[in-house]
């Protein structure tokens, strides 16, 4: 559907067929999930530097598959609405956040790939709006299933992924690629569950910091010292997997978490099999991430036990414990 003023504006609705086949059993329905039309699979790259603050173009469809569906009423708060991607073993492939529900037609886009790595920190509206929300590797080409589920009640349709015809590229690159990326993301995940620990246990010590000088005039010297160098510990060790970026200039060397990242945007951009120095690179990270996560892990089941033994015989709070992470 085209909507053109014959003046310096065009409007098109891609892909108008939900409108075209919509019925009165479909409007007399609580909900509705359209067939999804075939979805192409292929490199983007992120191109608005340089043009001020406004851009005298219209968006563009958004990538990936769309996915266009009918809700009678709009669901109260109280009411399950999830739309989710399965492959063809059943298996989630992805959630996606917050698809729209309101009273009527609505559409949301799945990119084509699955879920990303779990964050350090969530990320603030302007790095959500500028970079976009975690990202996980593509799908590879195949046939998937989207699930629309609203209250208990399901609906599916399946949706085809295919690759960029314009490009001539293997099945086994393309899984070569798939194959990194994962272990790319689940090695991020892992980096960043520690952070998020040590993040929780630097903010817990520094509270009881707080709380112990606003409670005495002249607190235990040992306990203020003991904390003091449990905070350093703490920050040592974050900095050993991540670079810090407050403050102004440049950030400080790159740690294990930035340089899978790094890897993983360099892999991104492409349909095609990690190239010879990609490959290379993955090798010499493998142990500087061991490393590090073995170090996470002595802190998690020696240091904090014994910091906590400490902490209860100056009667201050203790520390929140958790499992080993898994990497």
């Amino acid at each position: 559907m085209i909507l053109a003023t014959h003046g310096r504006s065009i409007w098109i609705y891609d892909d108008a067929t939900p409108l075209q086949t919509t019925t009165t059993a479909i409007l007399n329905s609580n909900m509705h999930l359209f067939p999804v039309r075939p979805a192409i699979r292929h490199a983007t790259r992120f191109t608005r530097y340089g043009v001020g603050d406004k851009l005298f173009t219209g968006p563009n469809p958004a990538y990936g598959a769309l996915i266009t569906y009918y809700l009678k009423d709009k669901p109260d708060d109280k009411t399950t609405f999830k739309i989710q991607i399965l492959d063809q073993g059943g298996k989630l492939v992805q959630e996606l956040t917050n698809p729209a529900k309101e009273k009527g037609m609505n559409r949301a886009a799945w990119n084509l790939r699955l879920g990303g790595a779990e964050v350090r920190r969530p990320p603030s509206e302007e790095e959500t709006a500028f970079a976009g929300p975690p990202r996980g590797p593509h799908v590879l080409p195949g046939t998937y299933t989207v699930k629309l589920m609203l209250g208990d009640k399901s609906i599916q349709q399946t949706v085809e992924v295919r690759v960029d015809p314009t490009i001539n590229v293997s099945p086994a690159d393309l899984q070569a690629q798939y194959n990194l990326q994962v272990k790319l993301r689940d090695m991020q995940s892992a980096v960043n569950t520690s952070l998020r620990y040590l993040d929780s246990i630097e903010a817990q010590l520094k509270n009881t910091q707080t709380t112990v000088k606003n409670l005495n005039k002249e607190p235990d010297k040992e306990l203020m010292k003991a904390l003091e160098d449990y905070i350093k510990q703490v920050m040592a060790l974050e900095d050993r997997l991540a670079r810090r970026t407050e403050g102004l200039g440049f950030p400080g060397k790159a740690q294990v978490v930035n340089k899978i990242g790094e890897l993983f945007f360099g892999l991104d951009g492409t349909n095609a099999a990690p190239t010879l120095y990609q490959r290379q690179y993955f090798e010499e990270i493998q142990p500087e991430y061991r490393e590090r996560m073995a170090e996470v892990n002595r802190v998690v089941k020696d240091t904090i036990p014994q910091w906590n033994e400490k902490l209860r015989a100056w009667n201050a709070p203790t520390l929140t414990t958790r499992m080993p992470v898994e990497f």
